[in-house]
């Protein structure tokens, strides 16, 4: 039965693309992108997850890992004009959608003959010669300047740079040299806790049930204009650019209640049990600025002897839900006191932070140039405030015990690259990533099962050694 629906879908196909090549333009496109990567430690692909701590034995041998599922497919349609407005849609893939996990509880796996097809980006666009308006799954307005990377993007997505594709409603207007956009999206949602069965909504719902009842609000404005020439940006000629952003959601974190969160101590975790009496909705913001400055620019086509500098810089609260964060680092809790039934009664609060990257890059030749970045996040608001009353004697406490806040993340990578023709690209790559814990810890291992005992530490390091190919086409 199966196979007799799929072969009529198959048809069905073929008969409607007639019909559709004669109200559109396709193009088909793409690149093929092959990845090997060494890391020291045990980490995922994506350089997402934080780094573990240096006593932990469990971590502390290398991987070596090949991918080439990162490649991607898409299908540019240049459809009629309405309304004054040229219309054109764009539906993108990659194969990167079931490839490398890491658990809560520290388990890696990773499975080439797994990857699946996921949807990168998928909308529709209405352009006029100074408006223009979008539809679909496309970038954020946060996700504009991203870092030429051996993996793109990803690897500084802890460590300055937020990383977004967003189901969102786009307009934008220019004025000249300037462009002005407003987007409305799906409200990012870091975690809805481990049930929704309401017979069971207090009882250890980790970090949040985190949800939005609004959308996502963003905003941006943009100035770029060749005042003193260019320099590559993606190995397109781009000259000065200058633009703030700005973005915000309104999330609920349910009520609960927990018997394995933990407070801070001087030196380790104490486990405790805590009590979030209310529904809180809290607003999670962050605004964020870049520059794009031809340093040494050039006047032609040839980037020879260019050299340019990106950087870009965000502060905020609750940023989980802008991609920089992960959950369980994104809020804590803080102890309001003892209510009549002897519980210990906690309010959640955001974690602030503030984060950002610089980019150098430097053209020896039309084919070989380096690549330097260096970013970063650090938490801030937070310390080991002390109550007597409270439990451990410390105010703040972690969502459960699978958190441990990051209080500073650093990324430093260098690439070198050769690109002989316009299709093909190769690159090197080495990066160090640092993350430092708020708090030291004796213990080691899995973090669900605090039994083994090592040396206090309260960093994680990692050496990455990458080799990257790409056909484009």
């Amino acid at each position: 039965m199966k196979k007799k629906i799929c072969l009529l879908l198959a048809v069905l196909a073929l008969m409607a693309l007639p019909l559709a090549a004669s109200a559109a333009e396709f193009t088909l496109g793409g690149q093929i992108e092959f990845l090997t990567i060494w890391d020291s430690t045990q980490v995922n692909a994506n350089l997402t997850r934080f780094v573990a701590r240096n006593n932990d034995p469990d971590f502390q041998h290398g991987r070596l890992k090949f991918s080439a599922e990162r490649s991607r497919l898409y299908f540019l349609m240049k459809g009629p004009q309405i309304w004054g407005a040229q219309t054109t849609g764009f539906i993108e893939f990659d194969f990167d959608n079931a490839s490398d996990v890491n658990t809560a509880a520290g388990a890696l796996s990773y499975s080439p003959q797994k990857a699946r097809l996921g949807l990168r980006h998928a909308f529709f666009r209405l352009s006029w010669p100074q408006t223009e308006l979008v539809m679909g799954h496309y970038w954020s307005l946060l996700t504009e300047d991203i870092p030429e990377t051996g993996d793109p993007g990803s690897p500084l997505s802890r460590a300055g740079d937020p990383y977004i594709r967003e189901p969102q409603i786009r307009l934008t207007q220019k004025c000249g040299p300037w462009d002005i956009s407003l987007a409305v999206s799906e409200p990012s949602n870091g975690s809805l806790g481990t049930t929704l069965d309401p017979s069971q909504s207090s009882v250890n719902n980790n970090f949040s049930g985190e949800s939005s009842e609004t959308p996502k609000l963003s905003g941006r404005i943009k100035y770029e204009r060749d005042l003193w020439g260019t320099a590559p940006y993606y190995g397109k000629p781009r000259g000065f650019s200058a633009r703030l952003a700005a973005a915000w959601q309104r999330s609920r974190y349910r009520s609960f209640s927990a018997t394995n969160a933990r407070t801070w101590g001087e030196n380790d975790y104490q486990g405790v049990s805590v009590f979030q009496r209310d529904q809180q909705y809290l607003n999670q913001w962050l605004v964020e600025g870049s520059l794009f400055i031809p340093v040494i620019a050039s006047h032609t086509p040839n980037p020879s002897g260019t050299l340019s500098l990106m950087t870009q810089w965000y502060v905020g609260a609750g940023v989980d839900n802008f991609a920089v964060d992960q959950p369980a680092n994104s809020s804590f809790l803080k102890w309001q006191g003892i209510d009549s039934l002897q519980r210990n009664v906690y309010d959640r609060e955001l974690m602030k932070q503030y984060g950002g990257f610089v980019q150098g890059q430097y053209w020896f030749t039309e084919q070989w140039y380096l690549n330097a970045v260096w970013g970063m996040f650090k938490g801030f608001g937070v310390d080991r405030d002390t109550d007597p009353n409270a439990p451990g004697g410390f105010r703040f406490a972690t969502i459960d015990r699978s958190s441990d806040p990051v209080k500073f993340n650093q990324n430093y990578i260098l690439t070198l690259y050769y690109r002989p023709i316009q299709a093909l690209k190769f690159g090197l790559e080495y990066a160090y990533v640092r993350a430092d814990y708020f708090q030291q810890r004796n213990t080691a291992g899995n973090q669900n099962a605090l039994t083994k005992v090592g040396q206090t530490a309260d960093i994680g390091e990692n050496h990455r050694l990458l080799f990257v190919g790409y056909f484009f086409f």
